[in-house]
């Protein structure tokens, strides 16, 4: 079975690569550029195991619980198995203040900073366990009251406070699209985060130049516009269940 599995995520990788590299070429871009964030939520730790041995070693986990719980799993491997794989972590889910010791130290990126009061406590936790967490701001362009982020006209005060905050590195920007029937119409959002990003690179510095947008459904229009970052989980691992993430 893990055989399977294994080729089918590995047929599934290389097709969103394949589609990567064209879109990026398309648009006069280096595909080089632009890193495949493999998402986890609700798959197991072995499809992520399998994903590695294929190539892939960008992971997004939404969901706290769900990545502590697969990297205590990680953690009981042997360490010679563990040296076969390569895995870096990414956040990419809500995240509450109290949960926000749980995660530093322990992903590569945050992408899901949507608040003041968040960058003030990832600093605070940061701090105390003496690292330096790399994070991105969560805008929320399209404005909907049902996402999180911080809106176009709160971006620089947030940028601001993360450049006064100690143990911090900003490295760019995090929207999500709304879902639209027409995905094409994801685009202008996708645009203007761009924007964003090239406004406030002067202020903040050169490494400010990472954007993490575009899903399984709308990436190809978040590529067009600079997406360096693309969160794919169903092209990757197929339809999601809730079945227990130890499998």
């Amino acid at each position: 079975m893990s055989d399977k599995r294994k080729n089918e995520l590995s047929i599934n990788i290389k097709e969103v690569r394949e589609e990567i590299d064209r879109l990026a070429l398309a648009a006069n871009r280096n595909p080089q550029d632009i890193s495949l964030i493999c998402v986890g939520k609700n798959y197991s730790l072995t499809d992520i195991l399998l994903a590695n041995e294929v190539g892939a070693t960008e992971f997004g986990e939404n969901r706290v619980q769900e990545l502590q719980q697969k990297q205590a799993i990680y953690a009981k491997l042997p360490d010679d198995k563990q040296r076969q794989y390569k895995i870096n972590w990414h956040f990419i889910g809500t995240l509450q203040r109290n949960k926000v010791k749980d995660i530093v130290g322990k992903v590569k990126l945050i992408h899901s900073v949507h608040s003041i009061k968040l960058i003030k406590q990832i600093s605070r936790v940061s701090v105390r366990f003496n690292v330096v967490s790399e994070i991105l701001l969560q805008i929320n362009v399209s404005q909907e009251l049902s996402k999180q982020g911080l809106y176009v006209d709160q971006l620089e005060t947030a940028i601001n406070v993360v450049l006064q905050s100690p143990n911090l590195c900003l490295r760019g920007l995090m929207t999500m699209a709304p879902y639209y029937s027409d995905p094409a119409d994801a685009e202008p959002l996708f645009a203007k985060t761009k924007e964003l990003l090239a406004k406030y690179q002067p202020m903040v510095g050169s490494h400010f130049n990472q954007l993490s947008m575009g899903m399984s459904n709308d990436y190809q229009y978040a590529i067009a516009q600079g997406a360096t970052m693309i969160r794919i989980g169903t092209r990757i691992f197929g339809a999601r269940n809730s079945v227990g993430i130890n499998n």
